[in-house]
């Protein structure tokens, strides 16, 4: 394969796995609306608090097994030595369903002292309560998400990255349809509570796991046939079972350190927010709607951005670990460059406009009623989105590239920060200082992989900086007409119709700004290598 042809086998599955996860975000903004006004504001913490450790249980239980799944059928079918990727498979979905199924026993156990602790001592009896159920509930997904995850392991693997992408997109969709309905099902048609909107919301997680499920093993069938075939044409056996799990876990269990210390700022915010803000004179019922608009309101808006280290990391990992197996660093240099370039080149503009227009946006997303609080938190919130989505591409990078201490050194360090920062940050700045707390922590881990990148490879990060000016300076460019007129002539947040469709048309503005001065500036040539830069010219080039 050609240099030119690998740097697109690269960024297209890359972006592939980033578009996958784009919709399933996109999708996922639907329910926030609905949710809210099923369940109401002052349940949403709830739903913010389950789903972080939601989020750390499947990252404990899915996070590296599946990572080291796909990096290892790339690399034995790579070798043609298929009977070994198939034990691969065997063995890390085992090892996955024995972890969750002891994740789940000991969540059990502990749901109603967790919700205690998480509440704190000004919490009523039925606010303890409703959490202890929906950690109850969330245990069918400890189970159903983590065996999926490993099926798209294999198939990452595969880099069949279109079926990962499609499996994403059909997750997602399933999941927000039984929120929305199974919600509006018990709370309006059935008079439940409101709290029943959040039990569903958690619900609905493994009925979309279970359905992603049966579409894997309905449209799979050639390609596990494929596979098994070449397997029994293959000449001697797999690889020795010990082996194999040795090389597993050497992959995975890294990776589920670095994905749980990754969790580390969200789990701090729901452990430890509502007992100190109030410790600190924070009214209970204002901290709680801070949490939830920050945890629920303002990381689905940043979500979007951050796709982006979803979908490559999802993409990088076949493409450097084969370049890593050969020692090519000349090669592996030029990967890094690529995926930093686009990373930065489609982040900055979105983050700059989340933070310009966090008002319109949240006005948009939410309605009006908390527009001034809500667009305040995701102003600051932005930072996060910039943050959150670079830090965990170099997570990615370091242990695809076998710097797994390093990586889970520099996340221990980067939880240290966050923990140390949270309570100082808010004592001194108030509920903001959480947000503050979680960039630092983010920042840290983006410096030292940078440094370790150019000690070890020689990575010129001078390229990327230059990438970086231009992109801001075209950034700026772009919004600051449109931030100059909505100053004279402000958005009126009274319809969310024609807010929406103001600010639309100024976002296809911003854009076309955006996509023209930056090409002026030469740099989607650059970031892409094409003499010429077209929007057909480059769907073109990820076809290839």
């Amino acid at each position: 394969m050609t240099e030119e042809k690998k740097k697109q086998s690269l960024l297209a599955g890359a972006l592939t796995g980033s578009f996958g996860v784009f919709i399933s975000k996109a999708l996922g903004l639907f329910y926030v609306v609905p949710l809210n006004s099923l369940a109401g504001e002052s349940n949403m913490a709830f739903y913010s608090i389950t789903y972080t450790y939601y989020d750390m249980i499947l990252k404990i239980c899915q996070a590296g097994i599946p990572f080291a799944i796909a990096a290892l059928v790339a690399k034995y079918v790579g070798r043609e030595d298929y009977k070994t990727a198939l034990l691969v498979r065997k063995l890390g979905t085992s090892f996955i369903m024995g972890i969750s199924f002891l994740i789940a026993f000991l969540f059990f156990l502990g749901a109603r002292p967790l919700a205690v602790s998480s509440l704190g001592s000004s919490a009523a009896p039925e606010d303890i309560a409703a959490l202890t159920n929906l950690f109850y509930i969330l245990l069918l997904a400890v189970i159903t998400v983590p065996y999926l995850s490993s099926v798209r392991g294999f198939y990452q693997g595969l880099k069949r990255l279109d079926i990962y992408a499609v499996s994403q997109v059909l997750e997602q969709l399933v999941r927000v349809t039984g929120i929305i309905g199974l919600g509006y099902l018990f709370v309006k048609l059935l008079h439940f509570k409101s709290i029943y909107a959040i039990y569903m919301a958690i619900l609905a997680a493994s009925l979309a796991a279970v359905v992603t499920i049966l579409y894997f093993l309905a449209s799979t069938r050639r390609d596990s046939r494929y596979v098994r075939q070449q397997a029994a044409k293959q000449e001697g056996g797999a690889q020795p079972p010990k082996k194999i799990m040795r090389e597993i876990l050497s992959l995975g269990i890294p990776y589920v350190i670095i994905s749980f210390l990754g969790t580390m700022g969200p789990l701090v915010n729901a452990k430890f927010f509502l007992s100190y803000a109030t410790k600190t004179g924070i009214d209970y019922e204002i901290a709680k709607q801070v949490l939830g608009i920050v945890q629920t309101n303002c990381s689905k808006i940043a979500s979007i951005p951050q796709v982006l280290s979803l979908g490559f990391s999802a993409g990088l990992v076949p493409y450097l670990s084969d370049t890593y197996e050969k020692q090519d660093h000349k090669q592996l240099r030029r990967q890094l460059r690529d995926i930093f370039g686009t990373v930065l080149y489609i982040l900055i503009p979105v983050v700059l406009v989340i933070g310009v227009f966090s008002a319109e946006i949240y006005a948009i997303m939410y309605g009006s009623r908390n527009v001034v609080l809500g667009g305040s938190l995701l102003r600051r919130y932005a930072l996060v989105a910039f943050t959150d989505t670079v830090a965990p591409i170099f997570s990615s990078i370091l242990i695809t590239l076998r710097f797994r201490l390093n990586a889970i050194a520099f996340l221990v360090l980067s939880a240290i920060l966050k923990a140390v920062t949270f309570f100082v940050l808010i004592k001194a700045v108030g509920y903001s200082g959480m947000i503050y707390s979680t960039a630092l922590a983010s920042i840290l881990v983006i410096v030292l992989g940078t440094a370790l990148l150019k000690k070890q490879f020689s990575f010129d990060i001078r390229s990327i900086a230059s990438i970086a000016f231009r992109t801001l300076l075209s950034s700026i460019v772009c919004i600051l007409p449109v931030a100059l007129f909505s100053y004279f002539v402000p958005h009126s947040y009274d319809s969310r119709i024609l807010l929406l469709f103001r600010f639309g048309i100024e976002g296809i503005l911003m854009v076309a700004v955006y996509l023209a001065f930056s090409t002026l500036l030469r740099l989607p040539q650059q970031v892409f290598r094409m003499k010429e830069f077209s929007l057909k010219g480059l769907l073109k080039r990820f076809r290839a």
